[in-house]
């Protein structure tokens, strides 16, 4: 596959803090990436340049194989996107939202009312097609801006935290149209702080730490890093304390998450506790403990 972004030591600074240091990495055709990190980390400085809404300070960067600084008219003609504080108007229904916006992209009159039609029915909004958007919820002006973004069926489509407010059902419903919108050929970077969402549908995450990318890989391949296979959450107590498999865990408050190497760990756990204080919960290490695996050895 073609890669269609790259990235070489790109870096933004903000007066004279650094809001991204050195960001390195490509994204290859058809592909869904996530850019993962804590806040201020430089994911949306990242997402910025890219859509040459910024100028980097130092490195470059390519979209499509256009330079972001030199050819940026070419890059904004094929690319689309959703910023994460993007605000639709409402005043406007979300028919009127994506045929206009696909019209100002170019697209006829008879394309524009066909396309908005068909992304309409594939978000689920096909029934709040003609109420105005201050009639809707929040979670239905997001699926509407995340539709209208869709529509424009860009080559590379960039999403920045696309399914912040969404319920679980609609989540879902987002999450299964981004992956059959790669299927189709179609790249798209996007960020999020949901670490399921992100294991759930990106084909590579990349980790990005204080202004700097830090390991990438599939969702599979970075959990495979963390030296534990299962997490017990428990409630806090001094039972836990005194436990022989108690020295790798993450405390909550009032409640402990446990790691365990392998199941036979839980299982002596579980004994040696004896039913005497609760377990909440009992699970594979997911892409939420990589994350934190890894970020925390970085910060250490």
């Amino acid at each position: 596959m073609k890669e269609v972004i790259e990235t070489y030591e790109l870096g933004k600074k903000y007066g004279k803090t650094w809001g991204l240091r050195r960001a390195s990495f490509k994204v290859k055709r058809g592909e869904l990436v996530v850019l993962a990190g804590p806040n201020g980390a430089g994911k949306t400085t990242t997402v910025r340049i890219l859509t040459t809404f910024l100028k980097p300070t130092k490195g470059e960067a390519y979209v499509l194989g256009y330079n972001t600084l030199k050819e940026y008219k070419e890059i904004r003609k094929r690319i689309a996107y959703l910023p994460q504080d993007y605000s639709i108007p409402r005043d406007l229904t979300p028919t009127s939202i994506l045929k206009w916006n696909l019209v100002m992209r170019g697209l006829s009159l008879k394309e524009a009312k066909k396309r908005t039609e068909k992304w309409l029915k594939i978000m689920g909004l096909w029934n709040l097609r003609n109420k105005t958007c201050w009639n809707l919820s929040g979670g239905e002006r997001r699926r509407v801006a995340v539709a209208m973004t869709l529509a424009t069926e860009a080559e590379v489509i960039f999403l920045d935290e696309p399914t912040a407010g969404l319920d679980v059902e609609i989540k879902h419903t987002v999450w299964r149209t981004l992956r059959e919108v790669v299927s189709n050929g179609i790249t798209i970077l996007m960020t999020t702080h949901d670490m399921l969402e992100a294991q759930t549908i990106a084909d590579r995450v990349i980790m990005i730490n204080n202004g700097e990318t830090i390991l990438e890989g599939s969702p599979k391949e970075l959990i495979d890093k963390v030296p534990f296979e299962f997490k017990i959450v428990v409630e806090r107590n001094e039972l836990v304390h005194k436990l022989d498999n108690f020295s790798n865990f993450i405390d909550l408050g009032d409640r402990i998450i446990v790691y365990c190497k392998k199941y036979d760990d839980v299982l002596e756990i579980l004994n040696e506790l004896g039913g005497k204080i609760k377990v909440y919960s009992i699970s594979k290490v997911g892409l939420d403990d990589a994350y934190l695996y890894i970020i925390k050895r970085r910060c250490n």
